[in-house]
């Protein structure tokens, strides 16, 4: 008799401290609302970034990329790290071009663009007047 009621009470403990503990190891979930102003934020610049790097990307653009020495996995990370504000102001720029001189003109402006960043951020030293943020 005694033995059954030892039994339970240490199986009630054990149940007890593996709730106890299991309760505690369950991360709070907070679900929210996501408005519709949000969301078309975030599509709107995961489809900026796909423009700049379908311009940056193209082949008049890897040969000046090239001939600047700037590598296209350079460019590819730069423009995955941008902001939501320079991705703003960078297609911006694009658009206020001209239709007919965004091919050429456009892709030049985007890659002096991108030069004078990846200067700032002291990836490449490509302009001896710009100097990396970092040692200033």
């Amino acid at each position: 008799m005694k033995s059954k009621r030892l039994i339970k009470q240490v199986t009630a403990v054990l149940l007890s401290m593996s709730m106890f503990v299991l309760s505690l190891q369950s991360a709070a979930v907070r679900a929210a609302m996501v408005s519709t102003d949000t969301q078309i934020q975030v599509e709107q610049q995961n489809y900026d970034r796909e423009q700049i790097m379908r311009i940056t990307g193209s082949d008049e653009a890897k040969e000046v990329l090239l001939s600047l020495g700037v590598s296209q996995e350079d460019v590819e990370a730069r423009v995955a790290n941008m902001t939501a504000d320079e991705i703003a102001e960078f297609n911006k720029q694009i658009n206020e071009m001209p239709a007919g001189a965004s091919s050429a003109v456009g892709i030049i402006l985007v890659i002096f663009v991108i030069l004078i960043v990846l200067d700032l951020l002291g990836t490449t030293n490509i302009f001896p007047v710009i100097k990396p943020i970092g040692k200033r």
